[in-house]
Order: structure tokens, then sequence, then C-alpha cells
């Protein structure tokens, strides 16, 4: 999404530039570098380090916001979700007490389902005790594949 925006904002700042005066653009061109650069700078930064699933733990990324570990034991199942939580980043779910929100935008996805419940330290928000982690994937049937496809270790 953070990619179609980019190239899409190429596009309408050639169109915005020219409505501007002559002595404006220059400085309009700079600014719409800077945020087009760092839009792509955010494709690259989610492209370099995706959500990893591994044998002991699967980690949830949102780039240079953060990111939660869960245990691999802990993760039950997944299922598509349309859902929408304001913020940026791991944080509380407002108003559903034992879910946290893991995604560089508001979109979310993807419920990942805990069981046990595993305690997430969120930083300024505090500690959560989440049963359900909300998260934002390319596509929900790969993560569920590879949740299906690494088993996790038996507990001990």
């Amino acid at each position: 999404m953070v990619l179609v925006l980019a190239v899409t904002e190429i596009v309408v700042a050639f169109l915005f530039s020219s409505m501007l005066p002559p002595a404006v653009r220059p400085l309009h061109a700079a600014l719409e570098l800077l945020m087009i650069l760092g839009g792509l700078g955010l494709v690259a930064a989610l492209a370099r380090h995706p959500h990893e699933v591994g044998e002991d733990h699967v980690i949830l990324r949102t780039a240079f916001l953060g990111d939660v570990t869960l245990p691999r034991s802990s993760v039950r199942s997944t299922s598509p979700v349309v859902r929408t939580v304001p913020g940026r980043g791991p944080r509380p779910v407002p108003g559903e007490p034992g879910a946290v929100a893991c995604s560089v935008e508001s979109a979310l996805n993807v419920a990942v389902h805990l069981d046990p419940p595993v305690l997430l330290d969120l930083g300024p928000a505090g500690p959560v005790e989440a049963a359900t982690v909300y998260v934002s994937v390319d596509s929900p049937p790969a993560l569920a594949e590879a949740l299906r496809r690494v088993v996790p270790p038996p507990p001990a």
C-alpha cells in the first residue's frame, strides 16, 4: 500500500507543481522528493525485514516502529479479519483487552490467536497480556502456511 501511495505521489507532485508559481516550484520539488524517498525507504525496510516464522518464535515486524516476538508454542491459529486500529507500530487495541495491533498502518488483515496468552511489553503503552495479535501481512494464506510448515517444539 505504501508503494502505491509513493508512486501515486510522484504523479500528483508533477500535476500540483504545474499549478504553482515558478518561484515556489523548487521548494515544492524538494519537499516532494523527501516525502517520496521516505515512502520508498519505508517500503525497503519492510521488504528487507519481513515477518518471520521460526521453530521457536514468530516475529511480527513494523520496520522502524518496533516488532513483537511471540513464542511459537503459543501461536494456535490465524484468521482473516478486516479491521482498523488507530496508530502505528505495536499498540493495544482500544476496547478489546487482551488484544494487540502490530502494523505500520491502521489497516489490519490477520488475527493471530495465542494460547496461552503472552505478556507483551508495548513500551509507553505498558504491558498487555495478549490473547490476540492483529497484524497486516501481504498474503494471509502464506502466513497460515508458514505456521503449518513450522511445527512448534513440544512444551517443556
